[in-house]
């Protein structure tokens, strides 16, 4: 089976972090699933602030981080989260 499509249950510290490497190592489509929007937001943000450490020191350019944030998709509707999903991990509490 080729995984295609992710889903990540839990956007803090450790699941914002999954959802990065899996779109941008794997350039795999994520679905980054919260119980609340503002725990998404947060854990956006952050992976906004790691893309840009790697774009100010040259590792990735504007158009990679516009391409890694288009694969990593934001959700509090879990059936939404895991729909299509290949591979599903959870990092919650």
């Amino acid at each position: 089976m080729k995984i295609r499509k992710v889903a990540v249950l839990g956007s803090g510290l450790m699941g914002h972090g999954i959802a990065q490497v899996a779109a941008q190592v794997a350039k795999y489509e994520v679905n980054l699933r919260d119980v609340k929007q503002e725990f998404l937001d947060n854990g956006m943000e952050m992976i906004s602030g790691s893309l840009q450490k790697f774009l100010d020191k040259g590792k990735i350019s504007e158009e990679e981080v516009d391409e890694i944030l288009g694969r990593i998709h934001s959700t509090v509707d879990l059936r939404e989260a895991v729909a299509n999903a290949d591979l599903i991990i959870e990092a919650v509490p």
